[in-house]
């Protein structure tokens, strides 16, 4: 345990962890930008760093993202991120009443406590889920991923066709170049060499995320936001009492947000509102929610961190992304050499809980951050978003040449613009999408190997393994789903037989 101490504390990684919490918060608060697109815009970047300070730039950008969302959905009852939206109910109430201030340092504690409490649980779980998974052949981590890719549509409550769409949509375009395993057969490359190699991670996460956002941003750059009322003071922490008021909140939505972490897709966004709801249902006073009521905030905040913690043990136990984030980092790993997955904890335990470290100490980063700068955070989304979106613009185009100093990388990042902008206006969710491309390689490296091994797709469906058992699982998910979006047609179907 000492060397990975010695491995996340020292001078040049503390620094990166806090340069990743600092510019994290920015992107935040700031509505349009999200964690996807600053870790995303980070990569590039990470290339020529060894592995432990990419890492511990990529974390605290990931823990200050989500955290910052909070700024804004206080103050001017805009969410920076997806996260915040039920902090957005309790949180700008408060601040209405002049009481911004405690509902930041509500939030900024809450925060802490879940993204602190998720941690303790990665670290608890991770290693047990890794020592399940590590009997796992090809044909178990294929029920793995295509449970995860249909569990990611099913959560898309009123969207699952158009999640399993944007899932193919996904699994095409990462069948592009050389086939696996063979490597002989070069496909949809239609004789252009360039393709030979696929379409990198980074440029399509660019393009679907970053550049769309921007684009719906443009007719929005003539908004002036109203600068918020907020108190000079050094810094901003809750009182003891409210703490120990809020301790079972917290607690409750921890688990909550942990708990909805794993689940692919869901993200912080479910895990708030579920977590809200949960907590107006149990409270004593339920008519005070909505009215600038604490429990609100402290319930949301730390459901909403807790989820980072949960997110990141499927992808280090099983080397599935729990959410867009988690996959992005998950590509960042294979850059560096490093494979997420089960032998991860076991072939390179320092490694492993190194990274788990850096998510704790990017936590505490995050928190006395937060607590020291809110009034300074406040100011940020006062910034003129014509400023801003051309900046963003200028990192994105640059990091993309940057990855293999090649002008087609540019060329396909603009076909996955348009292919971005079309899902988004057409309402298609953009995370399956995502993770559809993250895991078309160990869906389809695994199922060829298992058809190899066994003979067929059919005899690989009659093995008594827990591949099978996934397989069926995501069908029958699947068809639960189909019957719930057309309950009412059924019974006006049966009415109308009788």
């Amino acid at each position: 345990m000492l060397e990975v101490f010695a491995n996340i504390l020292t001078l040049q990684n503390l620094s990166l962890i806090l340069l990743g919490v600092a510019i994290g918060n920015v992107f935040g608060c700031i509505p349009g930008l999200n964690a996807p697109i600053a870790v995303a815009l980070a990569l590039p970047f990470t290339f020529n760093m060894e592995l432990l300070p990419s890492i511990s730039l990529i974390m605290g950008l990931y823990m200050g993202c989500v955290s910052g969302g909070l700024v804004s959905a206080v103050l001017l009852r805009i969410p920076g991120t997806a996260a915040s939206v039920a902090t957005t109910f309790d949180g700008y109430p408060m601040a209405q009443q002049g009481r911004g201030t405690e509902a930041l340092s509500y939030g900024a504690f809450a925060s802490f406590f879940g993204g602190i409490f998720s941690c303790i649980v990665l670290l608890a779980l991770a290693p047990v889920l890794a020592n399940i998974a590590i009997g796992f052949g090809p044909w178990e981590y294929f029920g793995t991923a295509a449970l995860s890719l249909i569990i990611v549509c099913v959560m898309m409550s009123g969207k699952t066709l158009k999640g399993l769409i944007a899932v193919c949509i996904g699994l095409l375009l990462k069948t592009v170049g050389m086939s696996p395993i063979d490597g002989v057969a070069a496909r949809f490359t239609f004789g252009n060499y360039s393709l030979e190699n696929g379409f990198n991670l980074i440029v399509v996460i660019i393009g679907v995320f970053a550049f769309p956002e921007i684009i719906n941003s443009i007719g929005k750059l003539k908004v002036v936001v109203k600068p918020a009322k907020i108190k000079n003071k050094l810094f901003y922490i809750p009182s003891w009492k409210d703490i120990k008021e809020q301790l079972g909140t917290m607690f409750r939505g921890s688990v909550i947000g942990t708990a909805i972490g794993i689940l692919p897709g869901m993200g912080g966004g479910a895990a708030s509102l579920i977590s809200y709801a949960q907590a107006k249902k149990t409270s004593k006073t339920p008519e005070k929610f909505g009215t600038g009521c604490a429990e609100g905030i402290f319930c949301c905040e730390s459901a909403n961190n807790a989820t980072t913690g949960g997110a990141l043990i499927p992808m280090l136990a099983l080397g599935v992304p729990g959410d867009t984030v988690t996959a992005i980092i998950m590509g960042a790993l294979t850059l560096q050499g490093i494979s997420a997955g089960p032998l991860l904890s076991m072939n390179q335990p320092v490694i492993f809980k190194s990274i788990i470290f850096a998510v704790f100490v990017a936590n505490i980063f995050m928190f006395v951050y937060q607590i020291f700068t809110i009034k300074y955070m406040a100011k940020i989304v006062e910034v003129p978003k014509y400023y801003l979106f051309p900046l963003i613009t200028m990192f994105c185009v640059a990091g993309v040449i940057s990855l293999n100093n090649n002008m087609f990388d540019l060329i396909y990042l603009m076909g996955f613009v348009v292919i971005g902008y079309i899902l988004d206006k057409n309402d298609y969710p953009l995370s399956p999408f995502i993770l559809a491309f993250v895991l078309g390689g160990i869906v389809e490296d695994n199922l060829r190997r298992s058809i190899t091994y066994y003979g067929s797709f059919i005899e690989s469906m009659q093995q008594v393994s827990i591949g099978t058992l996934f397989v069926y699982l995501g069908v029958a998910l699947l068809i639960y789903s189909a019957f719930r979006a057309n309950r009412d047609k059924f019974k006006r179907f049966r009415k109308e037989k009788t």
